[in-house]
């Protein structure tokens, strides 16, 4: 295992992960890897849950990673957390990386408000429905991390206060 360290968000779709990973680039200097950039790369004109195109999206995120921590000591990104590729990505740059996994979360209404009013061209489009039965197989999931941030509510201070303290 490297000292390289990875912070890895996990949550919901809406609940402020991109937005967390975000501050902690711009607050902390910990570079966040925007992953959706390299599964839009590889969809095509696949459907987000053809097993063909999860194998290549998780083989994609985890080349980019290991690229990406070739530049850096720390980076971070961001995933849902389901399908069997996500954890064999999972487990192998365990095996390489220190990896410090962030729970994200808000209540269902506003990650729905938060998938309809933001920017699409940052992330994969999804419809209601297929939001709605993602954020309920994540749930469902209950992955254990090392640390939780509840992202409603809360000023960006207050998010990056609590954020300064994961970090330590």
């Amino acid at each position: 295992m490297t000292n390289k360290t990875i912070y890895l968000l996990i949550g919901p779709k809406g609940s402020g992960k991109s937005f967390i990973g975000t501050l902690m680039d711009q607050k902390f200097g910990i570079p966040f890897i925007r992953v959706e950039d390299w599964a839009k790369k590889v969809k095509k004109d696949r459907k987000i849950d053809n097993e063909d195109y999860l194998s290549d999206v998780f083989s994609a995120i985890e080349r980019g990673i290991r690229h990406s921590l070739d530049m850096h000591d720390k980076i971070v990104f961001e995933s849902t957390g389901l399908t069997p590729y996500f954890e064999q990505m999972f487990k192998s740059i365990k095996r390489d990386f220190s990896v410090v996994t962030i729970g994200v979360h808000a209540n269902h209404e506003l990650c729905l408000h938060r998938v309809k009013s933001r920017d699409q061209s940052n992330h994969i489009n999804v419809s209601d429905e297929q939001v709605n039965e993602i954020n309920k197989q994540v749930t469902n999931k209950e992955m254990r991390t090392d640390m939780q941030l509840i992202n409603e509510g809360k000023s960006v201070e207050e998010l990056v206060r609590e954020m300064r303290d994961i970090l330590k």
